[in-house]
C-alpha cells in the first residue's frame, strides 16, 4: 500500500519546489478563464475563490468512464466509488464532499443547470455524456448569494462542448478484471458557414461487475442442531465479531448516453440554442453463493438451527438475495439565448427541464432467488429552471449583474406490492407512497468593482423564496394518509470579496459569504427502505444556514510553475443529518442538528519538471466536528459524515513524441457513515475505509487520428470497502480515432 506519509511528504517537496524553483523551459501557458466563480468571464487568477479548472484535455488523459474519473484530483473533493466509472454496479449515485460539506449541499451544474435528484438531492454521475465535456469548473465555499441553495461548500460547473469546430471521433474500449466490458462511443461538431452549429453524440458502457456485497450474519447464544463449516470470520462496521458466509453474487450494468444541439448565430454577438441529453442504466445481479458447507459438503443457504463457532445462526435465502433490477432514465432539455441588450449589455437566458424515472426491487423476508413476495419502488420526479441574467458595465472600473431565477422539484413516489418479485408485472397492491412539490424564487445581484488596478472587490447577494408541501400514505396497518400544509420560508445571502494582485506573480484572495439550504424533498417527505437500508423524512425540517470565510494566497512562480494556498472556516446552522435509530436493520431518520464547525487548509502546486513532463499535487486538511445537537447529544464531538480529515494527490503528466501517460495516486483518510462514528471497523463489508488509489494511462499516436492506449486502475492492488468492496486491479485498452 502507497504509505499516507510519504505522499504528504512528496506533497510538501512540491510545494518547496514550486515556491523556488523558476523552470528553464518556456512551456505555453494559457491564460484560462472561468466564469462560475462570479457569473463573469474571468481570468483564473483573478477570480474570488480557488477555482480548479479540469479540461477535455485532462480529462482525455485519464482512464475517464464517468465524471468522478475525471475529478479524482480536485483538492478537497472526496467522492465514494459510486461516482467512478469501474465501481461496484449500484446507482451512479454516491456520498460526496467538498471542503467537509455533504453532496446535499454542494450544487452540481451542467451548463448552468442543477442536475440534483429532485427527491433525494443525490448527483448520478452517469448523467453527464463525458466526451461532451469542454471543461469543468469546482468553486469550493459559499456561493448561495449567486447561485441559491445547495451551494453551502460549493458549486460543480460542468460545461459541455459548443459547436466552434469540427469534431468526428469513435471510441471503443475493453476492460478486464474488475472493470470487465466494453466501451463505445460516436461523437460529432460542427460549426457551419450559415452561422448554424451542431452537436450529437451516442455512448454506450457495459461492466460485467464482480462481487463487492457479501452477506455478514451474526450467531448467537445456543445450541445449533445442523453443524456448518466455511464462515469466514469477521466484524461489522462496528467492530463487533460477525461471519461472512456468502456473496450476493455480481452486478452486471448496461448504460446508454445520448446527446443532440442545436446552435445558431443571429449576427456575430447574439445566438439561440437547444438540445437533449439522455442517459438511462440496467442493473441486474448473477446468482449468489454461500460459504457454507453441511457434514457431506453441500452448500446451506436456509436454516433455522445452524450451528457455528459453538453458536446458533438462523439463516434464509433471502439473507443471500439482491435487489433487482434497478432501472435509471433521464432526459434533459434545454434552450436559451446568450448576446446582447442594447449597445453595451449581455443579456443570457436559459429554461430546463430533466424528467427522470427512478424504479428498484426489494426482495421480501422470505423470498428465493427465484421467486417470492417483494415490493417495487416507483419515483418519477423532474427538476424545472429558469434564470435571465443582465451583464451591466458601469464606466471602465465596474461592472453589475443582476437577474431572477426559478428552480421547481416534484417527486411522486410509490411502492407496489409484488406477488413475485421477479415479475413487476406481479402487482397486487399499493403498499405505500410520498410527493413533494418545493419551489424556489431567486433575485440576484452583484457588483465587480476595480478600486485599483490591483484591487478588485465583488459585492453581492441573493434572495430565495422557498415553498414547500407534500403528502404520505400507507396502506398496510395502520393506514396513514397525511397532507402537510404547504410552508416557505426566506432566505437573504450576502458575500463580500476581494482579490488583490500584491505582485505580478502573487494574488490575495478573501471571502465572507452566507448561504442556506432547502431540505429535498426526501428528506421531508419519504420513508423508503433501499437494500436493507431504511430512511425516515421529517416534514418540520428546517432549511440549513451557513456562514464562511477564507483567505488565500495565489503564486505565479513562471510562466509553468504556480501554488496555491487556502485557509477556510464553515459553519453551518440547523445542520441536516441522520440519526441513527437502529443499527441492524440500518433505520435512521432526517433531523435538524444544531450546529457544526468546518476548518481546513488546502495546497496545491503545478509545475514542469521537464519539456515533457508535468507534476501537479495537493493536499486538503479538513477539520469537521458538529458542535451542538440535542436530538443527537452522542454526535457533539464527532467528525461530519463523509468527511476525510486527509485528502493528498499527486500526478504526473508526460509526452514525448507519439508517446503519453499519466500516473495519479490518491489518498482519502477515513469516514464515517455515522453521526456518532460508530463504524470504526476497517477492512470489512460496509465498512469507510481509508484509500489510495494508483491509476495509470500510456497512450500511443499511431497517427495525427488514431491513438491507441492501456490503462490499470488501481496499480497497487489495494482492497478497501465504501460500504460495498472496492474494484481490485484492472485493466483497460482502447483505440481513440480522430476525423
Amino acid at each position: 500500500m502507497l504509505n499516507k506519509k510519504w505522499l504528504i511528504y512528496a506533497v510538501a517537496m512540491i510545494a518547496m519546489a514550486a515556491t523556488t524553483k523558476v523552470v528553464a523551459s518556456e512551456l505555453e501557458q494559457l491564460d484560462e478563464v472561468v466564469v462560475t466563480a462570479t457569473r463573469t468571464t474571468t481570468g483564473l487568477a483573478d477570480a474570488p475563490a480557488a477555482v480548479t479548472v479540469v479540461t477535455a484535455k485532462q480529462i482525455e488523459s485519464k482512464n475517464v468512464s464517468r465524471l468522478g474519473d475525471a475529478l479524482n484530483s480536485v483538492p478537497s473533493l472526496f467522492m465514494r466509488a459510486g461516482a467512478l466509472g469501474d465501481s461496484q454496479g449500484t446507482q451512479g449515485t454516491s456520498g460526496m464532499s467538498l471542503r467537509g460539506v455533504d453532496y446535499r449541499k454542494i450544487l452540481v451544474l451542467v451548463d448552468g443547470q442543477p442536475i440534483q435528484d429532485a427527491g433525494s438531492g443525490q448527483i448520478n454521475w452517469r448523467t453527464v455524456f463525458v466526451n461532451d465535456i469542454a471543461r469543468v469548473e469546482v468553486v469550493p465555499g459559499a456561493f448561495s448569494s449567486l447561485y441559491g441553495s445547495n451551494a453551502i461548500g460549493g458549486v460543480i460547473n460542468v460545461i459541455t462542448k459548443k459547436p466552434d469546430k469540427h469534431e468526428l471521433t469513435l471510441k471503443v474500449r475493453n476492460g478486464w478484471g474488475d472493470a470487465k466490458g466494453q466501451d463505445a462511443s460516436v461523437y460529432f461538431r460542427d460549426k457551419f458557414d450559415n452561422g448554424m452549429g451542431v452537436v450529437a453524440g451516442l455512448g454506450y458502457q457495459e461492466r460485467a461487475s464482480y462481487v463487492n456485497d457479501f452477506v455478514v450474519r451474526t450467531p448467537v447464544a445456543g445450541v445449533g442442531l445442523v453443524p456448518v463449516t466455511g464462515a469466514q470470520a469477521t466484524t461489522n462496521s462496528a467492530g463487533a465479531p460477525a461471519y461472512i458466509v456468502g456473496d450476493k453474487g455480481a452486478a452486471p450494468w448496461r448504460q446508454v448516453n445520448a446527446t443532440t444541439k442545436l446552435y445558431y448565430d443571429l449576427n456575430a454577438e447574439d445566438k439561440v440554442f437547444a438540445g437533449v441529453a439522455y442517459s438511462e442504466t440496467d442493473l441486474g445481479y448473477t446468482y449468489f453463493s454461500s460459504y457454507l458447507r453441511n457434514t457431506v459438503g453441500a452448500p446451506v443457504v436456509s436454516g433455522t438451527s445452524l450451528a457455528m463457532s459453538g453458536k446458533k445462526l438462523t439463516l434464509s435465502e433471502a439473507n443471500f438475495v439482491n435487489n433487482s433490477p434497478l432501472f435509471e432514465r433521464a432526459t434533459r432539455y434545454f434552450a436559451g439565448y446568450d448576446g446582447t441588450l442594447g449597445t453595451d449589455m449581455a443579456l443570457k437566458f436559459n429554461v430546463a427541464r430533466i424528467n427522470r424515472q427512478y424504479q428498484f426491487v426489494n426482495a421480501g423476508t422470505t423470498a428465493t432467488w427465484a421467486s417470492g413476495a417483494g415490493t417495487q419502488t416507483q419515483a418519477p420526479n423532474y427538476g424545472f429552471d429558469s434564470d435571465v441574467q443582465l451583464t451591466l458595465p458601469l464606466g471602465e472600473r465596474q461592472i453589475m449583474v443582476g437577474g431572477m431565477a426559478l428552480h421547481r422539484e416534484v417527486v411522486d413516489g410509490t411502492s407496489f406490492m409484488l406477488a413475485n418479485w421477479r415479475d413487476p408485472t406481479s402487482r397486487n397492491a399499493v403498499d405505500s407512497g410520498y410527493s413533494g412539490i418545493s419551489t424556489t424564487t431567486s433575485l440576484f445581484v452583484q457588483d465587480e468593482v476595480s478600486v485599483t488596478d490591483r484591487l478588485q472587490v465583488y459585492v453581492g447577494g441573493r434572495y430565495d423564496d422557498w415553498q414547500t408541501k407534500g403528502s404520505y400514505f400507507k396502506n398496510a396497518a395502520p393506514a396513514t394518509a397525511i397532507n402537510y400544509a404547504a410552508r416557505n420560508a426566506a432566505s437573504f445571502n450576502g458575500k463580500l470579496s476581494g482579490v488583490y494582485r500584491a505582485t505580478q506573480g502573487v494574488t490575495l484572495r478573501a471571502s465572507y459569504g452566507q448561504s442556506f439550504h432547502a431540505p429535498t424533498n426526501n428528506d421531508l417527505y419519504s420513508y423508503t427502505s433501499i437494500a436493507g437500508i431504511t430512511s425516515i423524512g421529517d416534514p418540520n425540517l428546517n432549511p440549513e444556514k451557513g456562514t464562511s470565510w477564507e483567505f488565500g494566497l495565489g503564486w505565479q512562480v513562471s510562466k509553468s510553475t504556480k501554488f496555491n494556498t487556502t485557509y477556510y472556516q464553515t459553519e453551518i446552522q440547523d445542520l441536516i443529518t441522520n440519526r441513527r435509530i437502529s443499527n441492524f436493520p440500518i433505520v435512521s431518520q432526517r433531523i435538524n442538528a444544531g450546529r457544526a464547525k468546518i476548518s481546513g487548509i488546502e495546497l496545491s502546486a503545478d509545475t514542469a519538471l521537464t519539456n515533457w513532463l508535468d507534476m501537479n499535487a495537493s493536499y486538503a486538511y479538513i477539520g469537521s466536528k458538529m458542535l451542538e445537537n440535542a436530538i443527537d447529544p452522542l454526535s457533539v464531538g464527532k467528525r461530519l459524515i463523509d468527511s476525510p480529515q486527509n485528502i493528498v494527490t499527486l500526478g504526473f503528466s508526460a509526452k514525448h513524441g507519439a508517446w503519453s501517460g499519466t500516473l495519479n495516486a490518491s489518498y482519502y483518510g477515513k469516514v464515517y457513515s455515522t453521526a456518532q462514528n460508530t463504524d470504526v471497523a476497517q477492512g470489512v463489508p460496509g465498512a469507510y475505509d481509508p484509500r489510495t488509489l494508483v491509476n495509470s494511462k500510456v497512450a500511443y499516436a499511431f497517427s495525427q487520428t488514431t491513438k491507441g492506449y492501456f490503462a490499470i486502475n488501481n496499480l497497487l492492488g489495494e482492497k478497501s470497502y465504501s460500504f460495498f468492496l472496492n474494484p481490485g486491479r484492472s485493466l483497460t485498452v482502447g483505440l481513440d480515432i480522430s476525423l
